[in-house]
């Protein structure tokens, strides 16, 4: 079940842009945490276990990171209701502007490391640049979730998949029940997509980590833009 009383409408989309969008969270957050940001920028309650246990061990500054993210992440979901709110409901431009204000956010973050650090054998961001990246990526990663929150009626999330995985295991264990079968085939089929593509994302940029260095902050950029471009031109009003 949807809530329609929430501040931002669960917009619905297909599952090809949710596949896109979550493999570029998951590429992303391996980038950022491997390299640029030594957090996760999408997946926050990976964030909350590291600043647990950072606190819990009493390492306050190690702690500091993973909290920015979080709260960077809280302040741009607060952000997100104004901006849909001034597209006047119109879905096109409110992915417009959903994606463009992620888009134009991950290329500062992008700049800054080119510039600061270079690219390719270029030092890793040190820690003030990495506490600006942290709040750009975080700011970003909550722009772009609510692009697409449903798939053919089931729940999805592009920059999280805790909560997938556990209904993706519920509708495993559902199949055996013919009733509800040809329903549950079709939730383990967006959410199972969902989280491989996630998977995914977070392989290649472990792959192209090595021989990228910090070029590869650049990939995330230019897959939302191709994204983004072909999102906005199929989308309805």
């Amino acid at each position: 079940m949807t809530d329609d009383t929430a501040p931002v409408t669960p917009y619905a989309g297909p599952l090809s842009l949710v596949v896109a969008l979550a493999s570029v969270a998951g590429f992303l957050d391996a980038v950022s945490l491997a390299r640029i940001t030594h957090t996760f920028v999408a997946f926050q309650t990976g964030n909350l276990v590291l600043v647990g246990l950072d606190v819990g061990r009493g390492n306050w500054s190690d702690a500091a990171p993973p909290a920015l993210a979080i709260v960077a992440y809280l302040a741009g979901s607060a952000l997100v209701p104004t901006v849909v709110r001034g597209a006047a409901g119109v879905r096109r431009v409110i992915v417009a502007r959903l994606l463009g204000t992620t888009i134009g956010l991950l290329l500062v973050e992008a700049v800054l490391v080119a510039v600061v650090c270079g690219l390719g054998p270029g030092d890793a961001p040190g820690r003030v640049l990495r506490s600006v990246c942290t709040v750009l990526s975080g700011v970003a990663m909550a722009f772009q979730t609510p692009v697409v929150r449903t798939v053919d009626g089931v729940e999805v999330s592009s920059t999280f998949s805790t909560g997938m995985l556990t209904r993706l295991g519920q509708a495993f264990g559902a199949l055996p029940d013919v009733a509800r079968r040809r329903r549950e085939s079709a939730v383990a089929r967006v959410l199972g997509a969902t989280v491989l593509a996630f998977l995914g994302g977070a392989v290649v940029g472990g792959a192209l980590l090595e021989p990228l260095r910090n070029a590869t902050i650049f990939v995330p950029v230019v897959a939302l833009v191709v994204i983004g471009a072909a999102t906005v031109r199929t989308t309805n009003d």
